[in-house]
């Protein structure tokens, strides 16, 4: 699946862990760690000289698809919010921006016009086996009917609030091989509770 590469805003809360946002959202459009600028504002908001050494980096030191993530563009001023534009319009195919805001409304229009919008999730996937295991075993997944497992993956979506996460994609995705191609619904039980538990075993290590 082809993710866009427009300029992406995520809201977020404070006490996120913005690190792991900036990672998975990354690690999303296969963009290598190494390859990726992270901003903060200094003392209270961005600054004009802060998005100007930002362009001259992206030139100068980036040849591959490159993340630059930005916090705290909402509560920066007109004048740092209209100097981004120009990079926003840039090379799309190569700089992907990603700004992390509290109050969405403080973005100017302008910007607000060449973003999506993505609900964040990421810090809720942990946890999301538990919700699973809830739901769904080996052991109960062993003569499931196809109605059943759908309403189990019905059940789990509902449970765990993963709306609008990539995840849920993957979910539905399954709910679709069930319902439209037959998929074995034991197979499609236990591939689901493999794959909440990879992304779980990975947010635990990514912490420590």
């Amino acid at each position: 699946m082809q993710i866009t590469m427009m300029p992406t805003v995520i809201i977020i809360n404070k006490g996120d862990k913005s690190e792991e946002i900036i990672s998975y959202f990354a690690s999303q459009r296969s963009i290598d760690p190494a390859h990726r600028i992270v901003i903060y504002p200094e003392k209270d908001e961005l600054t004009v000289e802060q998005i100007h050494l930002m362009q001259k980096d992206i030139q100068v030191s980036f040849s591959k698809k490159v993340l630059v993530a930005l916090h705290g563009v909402d509560d920066s001023s007109n004048e740092v919010q209209n100097s981004l534009l120009k990079s926003l319009e840039e090379d799309s195919n190569r700089i992907q921006f990603l700004f992390l805001v509290e109050n969405l409304a403080r973005l100017l229009p302008t910007i607000r016009s060449r973003c999506v919008v993505e609900p964040h999730c990421v810090v809720r996937l942990s946890s999301l086996s538990e919700h699973y295991l809830k739901a769904f075993s080996f052991k109960n997944n062993s003569d499931i009917t196809r109605d059943e497992a759908v309403e189990r993956i019905d059940r789990f979506v509902l449970s765990s609030s993963i709306r609008g996460c990539r995840v849920l994609h993957y979910v539905l995705e399954i709910r679709k091989l069930i319902i439209d191609n037959n998929m074995n619904p034991v197979l499609a039980l236990d591939a689901l509770l493999i794959f909440l538990s990879k992304i779980s075993t990975m947010n635990v290590k990514h912490e420590k």
